[in-house]
């Protein structure tokens, strides 16, 4: 299993659209595990920070093969989940490029989905 970890600054008072979507995608898991599968990767856990120059949350994206999840989105086959996250993301996302941070090792080795 791999694993990644990506920083994505927001737009300033995001929280309450954050908190949104986490909790769309706990009440209806089926749709985000849908859109994760055809991809080849998942969300594993979900961080917020909020400092005094900006608010970010990092996500810990774990795959069995990176070099092997789809790129093109044309091909996916969308859900409900899809219009709510972008909907997040053009309101909530800040106009630069989220960071990719190194991975250096993953601990958990297995694949599993809980609400």
């Amino acid at each position: 299993m791999e694993a990644k970890l990506l920083k994505i600054k927001l737009k300033a008072k995001s929280r309450a659209q954050l908190d949104s979507l986490i909790s769309y995608m706990r009440k209806n898991i089926e749709y985000p595990k849908r859109e994760m599968e055809q991809k080849g990767y998942f969300w594993d856990s979900v961080f917020y920070e909020k400092n005094e120059e900006a608010e970010y949350i990092y996500i810990v994206i774990k795959s069995a093969d990176f070099s092997n999840i789809m790129l093109d989105e044309n091909e996916l086959i969308v859900t409900p989940f899809r219009d709510i996250y972008e909907q997040f993301r053009a309101q909530c996302w800040a106009l630069e490029s989220y960071l990719d941070l190194e991975p250096i090792f993953c601990f958990n080795s297995s694949i599993t989905f809980s609400n």
